[in-house]
């Protein structure tokens, strides 16, 4: 190693904490914008470089670095985002969070040659604020923030590990592969920003159904069985009912889970569901007095009103031992246990 590289090496183990310390910043940083422009991230990841790595960069590259600053990833952060559409949002965050290099900064999917492999991300090379409060021996270091999708995460994470970082030296038919599955991950990329889009007008459908109270028109599944159980004021009022009466802090969850207990009792609509709340509501409120009297629980679902509803239709509708087994069974998975837990509920049909 040559007395220059030495050198280098040498400052980078000084300045290794000071380095270290502003990864933890960066990505603190990153993590508190994103979850204030609302954008749904898959990772914010952050490295400091190992000093085996920054030796075998300064052994093919070392004539381009006099000295430590010269090398601009030392710390590199990364976002990972579901979307591809959203690495432009993202971008917008760093260059407004950010101080940019932008004599160095790479936008690499515009580097592609047609006859070119390979799915690439956005890079830039940042400093902290020039006007911010953070040590002035921070706010000189250089640093790397590369945006991704999931999917150019994956093909970036496959082919390093493969071996092959350019197209350079790669034998044609190996060339042709990946060339091949680049170009499938980017159509599946935008396929997957088309779908979301498809559902998010999906519930802006819904939504219109709901409001305008054609609840019968709105088939139960995930999307139009959530945006009943936030927007649809009688099963809010009720469940903040349940809420109220257990005495237990309510947590969101998904209500999935519902869906197919829903289709055991035969509710095929949203309609459905309104129609069980009117004719089962008194019922599921004194289940749920029972239960919370014999149970003391410190959180409540935030679906506890499909729980009760659905427990009322059992009873009230006449299903046998083996039908109610069957019900219980759907979330249990353990037979027994759905048995004991049907003949508990039958137990309480005095109420």
């Amino acid at each position: 190693m040559s007395l220059k590289n030495k050198a280098i090496i040498e400052e980078y183990l000084s300045e290794k904490d000071s380095f270290v310390k502003l990864g933890d910043i960066v990505s603190s940083m990153l993590k508190k914008e994103l979850d204030a422009a609302d954008i749904d991230i898959m990772a914010v990841e952050h490295r400091v470089k190992e000093e085996q790595s920054l030796e075998g960069k300064l052994e093919l590259k070392g004539e381009k670095y006099k000295t430590l600053s010269d090398i601009t990833d030392i710390l590199g952060a990364r976002v990972i985002c579901f979307f591809s559409d959203d690495v432009n949002k993202v971008a917008t965050i760093v260059e407004n969070l950010f101080d940019i290099d932008w004599s160095n900064s790479v936008n690499k999917r515009n580097q592609l040659t047609p006859e070119a492999f390979g799915y690439l991300s956005l890079h830039y090379i940042c400093t902290l604020p020039v006007e911010s409060d953070y040590p002035e021996e921070l706010k000189n270091k250089k640093f790397e923030v590369q945006i991704r999708s999931t999917l150019q995460h994956t093909w970036a994470e496959i082919s390093h590990d493969l071996g092959y970082k350019s197209e350079f030296g790669v034998p044609k038919k190996v060339t042709r592969e990946l060339s091949r599955v680049a170009g499938l991950l980017e159509i599946a990329d935008d396929q997957f920003i088309s779908i979301r889009n498809d559902i998010q007008k999906y519930g802006e459908e819904v939504e219109q159904l709901l409001e305008q109270g054609k609840l019968g028109e709105v088939l139960i599944d995930l999307v139009t069985l959530t945006q009943y159980l936030e927007t649809n004021e009688n099963i809010k009022s009720f469940t903040d009912e349940l809420v109220k009466m257990s005495g237990a802090n309510r947590r969101k969850f998904s209500p999935e889970s519902y869906i197919e207990q829903l289709t055991f009792l035969g509710k095929k609509t949203i309609g459905d569901i309104e129609i069980m709340l009117y004719d089962n509501r008194e019922k599921a409120l004194k289940l749920a007095r029972h239960t919370f009297e014999t149970t003391e629980l410190k959180y409540i679902s935030s679906n506890i009103s499909l729980y009760f509803l659905c427990r009322a239709e059992l009873l009230d509708n006449g299903y046998s031992l083996d039908d109610i087994t069957k019900f219980m069974n759907i979330t249990t998975k353990k037979l027994r246990r759905a048995q004991h837990q049907a003949e508990q509920l039958l137990n309480m049909n005095f109420i």
